[in-house]
């Protein structure tokens, strides 16, 4: 069981990528989504003794899949809950040129000798918590968007993890997909 769990674990991102993430947009206001999932990962912050904090403007709109949004911010959340025990993890969001999100916690942070993997499928932390797929399905959801991801850490400080949302989304080109001239 374990083997096959290593072996879906490794193939599921890959999988995703080339049979390609379903995305369904539709706008909708992002404050009151993330209180929404704040407070359905309180229980969670509450036994870690962690706070979670919505600091998203309460007039920003994105447009976006709602169910791979929730996915990747309840991973990136529940990830921060686990490493900033006792401390606080704060979902914020800007405005721009893009939508920029980010879940950041003053935690443990990460070892910069690791920074580059903690996209990568199998990727764990030494301490082995989870099974390595949750930040390579962060990014694959947002990349599905035309999104970006990144993270910064200071050892010691904690972490933020940053993804991107395009503010519109482009209409294909009217002879996309055609064949011939």
């Amino acid at each position: 069981l374990v083997i096959l769990l290593v072996v879906v674990a490794a193939i599921a991102p890959q999988l995703l990528t080339e049979l390609g993430v379903k995305v369904e947009r539709r706008a909708f206001d992002l404050w009151p989504f993330v209180e929404n999932l704040a407070q359905d990962l309180k229980p969670l912050a509450d036994k870690a003794g962690a706070r979670i904090v919505n600091q998203v403007p309460d007039d920003l709109a994105v447009r976006a899949d709602a169910g791979l949004l929730r996915r990747v911010f309840q991973n990136l959340v529940a990830n921060a809950i686990t490493y900033a025990s006792g401390g606080e993890v704060s979902i914020g969001a800007r405005d721009g040129d893009v939508v920029e999100c980010w879940v950041a916690d003053n935690g443990r942070g990460i070892p910069r000798d690791r920074i580059g993997k903690v996209f990568e499928a199998l990727e764990t932390d030494p301490a082995g918590n989870g099974l390595g797929l949750g930040l390579a399905i962060v990014k694959t959801f947002v990349e599905a968007h035309d999104g970006t991801v990144s993270v910064e850490s200071v050892e010691g400080e904690g972490a933020t993890f940053r993804f991107t949302l395009p503010r519109e989304v482009a209409a294909p080109a009217a002879d996309e997909g055609q064949v011939g001239g």
